[in-house]
């Protein structure tokens, strides 16, 4: 199971995006010991264990009691040709590779496999060094959710 850690800038907390089992995403404040978001396959919890999808409109960040802000943002659909590459944007992001697709990472001088074709998974990209790359023979959608 991969990870990342890194330290936040303004606080110098301790951040952990990792992959607890096949197919969980997490993203954890090391430092406070609280886990801010967690997803699986089919569902998406926020820092208290609530599926998102059960949130009513009025917790919306302009709702009538904003409980938090959510950064998530719609989906955004990335249709890739056969054999070609999408450089994901600089973000954080909930990821569904179409079914020919997989992501790499740019390391060490070279693209390297982050997932095999179909998974889904959470990346972390600068905007340079993260990719989508169809290795089918038609051109295929992914979906992609930002959440930082």
């Amino acid at each position: 199971m991969g990870r990342i850690r890194f330290r936040g800038d303004t606080s110098g907390k301790i951040f952990r995006v990792h992959e607890p089992s096949s197919g969980e995403v997490r993203i954890d404040n090391e430092s406070d010991n609280i886990t801010l978001f967690r997803a699986n396959p089919t569902s998406i919890f926020d820092a208290v264990g609530v599926q998102l999808s059960s949130h009513g409109s009025r917790h919306r960040p302009d709702g009538a009691d904003t409980m938090f802000y959510m950064p998530f943002g719609g989906d955004i659909s990335v249709s890739i040709g056969a054999g070609a590459t999408y450089t994901i944007p600089a973000g954080v992001y909930y990821v569904k590779c179409g079914a020919n697709t997989k992501a790499q990472l740019y390391i060490g001088g070279a693209w390297q496999d982050y997932s095999g074709p179909g998974a889904l998974i959470l990346i972390v990209s600068d905007g340079i060094n993260a990719r989508l790359y169809n290795t089918g023979a038609a051109t295929e959608s992914s979906t992609l959710r930002r959440v930082a």
